[in-house]
């Protein structure tokens, strides 16, 4: 008997039969919101069918988005996208989907397997999956959880796109809206305006794409962290590294590629499933060998910008030369035209020293800003430890205030019970205390995607906007708390514990 009571009733149905035709033959796997099975209709026709957890099934919300995806696949119509058959509700009263049955394994347990996945047969699983996000994004049909436990790769070498559920549908949906608080996809995977809760378009799914390739070549995550929040926070407010600082023998092109599908502002990120899909068509038609290096011009002026989501110059592979310059001749120049030798030194002697002072000047202007930053990060921490100290002492200050019958009048009143720069004991240069709720900061990227944080970072809730046009910190064990005074966090200044 299983210790999960979850996966114990699951297996439990393992022999019964759905609505007098469906016979339960296996349990293939259990997520959060339903169990998968292998079944065989009475016909004997197989098939493979989710059944929503009898405790999400309460929620009417969870329900509409479970039928949603038969909706979804249905209006897609795309070979890659999985077959849904038909929808139903069992004797318990959960609403169960029937759907193709697939034989092979996910794109997820491929990589990680022994074999591994090689990089051009990455790029035509990608491929497949960008045709299919293209047809759904015409349709207005917003994946929401592309990742690589959602792409199935059939023994047939087929691909199959699953799990429409969270999709945002633009027409002819079931409109779900989630409680304040929740987000709907698998963070690792989700791109900076999804976490933020705004809105959200086809270049959701194309960042999702970005980050399934980043993880199957480099075997890690765009961005890690010991604790959930800290990996919220971290999507929501960084940009991903570029593919090749992570994983060098990845070749350019897929680099470049994937850094433009990651990138973190939107304009710079590729505008359609289409034109991402052109770019790995154009890589997988290339005539290059995988992972040579890209043909290098040289400038003879100055060396061009580094991009963040550009391209990146390939190095050599192990073993394999440098490309070398091309050599052109350069015929004589007759003694008229040829320039003076002497003639440029002056210029050049003032271009030395020009490069110099300007030197000096940004090193001077970098100490500064640096030195600021720290008086900074000093007083910030200052500020953490005074109203620690001030939550511990306030109280027994207040207490002291009451039990002390020999005070003079002149200490009573409303300010004697409240600790702070009001207080009688504070002096004109005493530390300002926070905000009167404490126990939340603010967290802004450029006036962008706020976040609550609580002390430490171990928790991190999205600011929602509630039915009176205020705005809060949402989902918190407080309840909505009202981001109005409370004290900023920048990314900067963050130090994970």
């Amino acid at each position: 008997m299983s210790d999960d009571p979850q996966l114990a009733h699951c297996t439990a149905r393992i022999g019964t039969v759905l609505r007098g035709k469906w016979r339960i033959d296996s349990l293939i796997g259990v997520g959060g919101m339903a169990a998968v099975y292998e079944a065989t209709h009475r016909i004997g026709r197989r098939c493979a069918i989710k059944i929503l957890h009898p405790e999400v099934a309460v929620s009417k919300e969870l329900r509409a988005r479970f039928e949603q995806e038969a909706l979804a696949v249905n209006q897609l119509g795309h070979p890659a996208a999985v077959n849904v058959l038909d929808i139903d509700t069992s004797e318990d009263g959960s609403p169960f989907l029937v759907m193709e049955l697939l034989d092979g394994e996910s794109l997820g347990k491929r990589a990680h397997g022994p074999g591994g996945i090689g990089e051009r047969e990455l790029l035509r699983v990608v491929s497949t999956v960008l045709d299919v996000l293209d047809v759904a994004h015409g349709l207005g049909i917003v994946h929401r959880d592309i990742k690589p436990d959602n792409l199935f790769l059939t023994s047939s070498g087929g691909v199959k796109v699953l799990d429409f559920g969270i999709a945002r549908m633009r027409q002819g949906g079931s409109n779900v809206r989630t409680r304040i608080g929740a987000m709907l996809g698998t963070i690792p995977y989700m791109s900076p305006e999804q976490i933020a809760g705004g809105q959200i378009d086809g270049r959701t799914d194309i960042f999702a794409v970005g980050a399934t390739m980043f993880r199957v070549l480099t075997k890690r995550h765009v961005h890690e962290g010991s604790m959930e929040s800290e990996l919220l926070i971290k999507m929501a407010t960084q940009p991903a590294p570029a593919l090749r600082t992570v994983a060098p023998s990845v070749s350019p092109e897929v680099c470049a590629i994937v850094d433009r599908a990651l990138a973190f502002d939107l304009s710079r990120r590729y505008p359609t499933a289409r034109a991402m899909r052109e770019d790995i068509e154009r890589a997988l038609g290339a005539k290059a060998t995988p992972h040579a290096p890209a043909p290098v011009s040289i400038r003879s002026d100055v060396s061009p910008a580094i991009s963040v989501d550009g391209p990146t110059i390939a190095a050599p592979a192990p073993g394999q030369a440098m490309q070398a310059p091309m050599v052109v001749s350069v015929p004589p120049q007759p003694a008229a035209t040829r320039p003076q030798a002497g003639s440029s030194s002056p210029f050049l002697i003032i271009a030395v020293i020009g490069s110099f002072a300007v030197a000096a000047c940004l090193a001077a202007v970098f100490f500064v800003v640096r030195s600021r930053g720290a008086a900074e990060d000093a007083r910030e921490i200052v500020d953490d430890e005074t109203s620690q100290e001030d939550e511990v002492s306030g109280s027994s200050r207040a207490m002291a205030t009451s039990s002390n019958t020999s005070t003079p009048s002149s200490t009573a009143g409303p300010s004697s019970s409240t600790a702070g720069p009001s207080s009688s004991t504070a002096g004109p240069s005493s530390t300002p205390r926070p905000a009167p709720n404490s126990k939340y900061r603010l967290l802004i990227k450029d006036g962008k995607y706020p976040f609550c944080v609580t002390s430490k970072l171990r928790h991190a809730y999205p600011v929602r906007t509630n039915d009176e046009g205020v705005k809060v910190c949402s989902g918190t064990p407080d309840g909505p708390v009202p981001i109005e005074g409370l004290k900023s966090y920048h990314p900067s200044e963050l130090q994970w514990k």
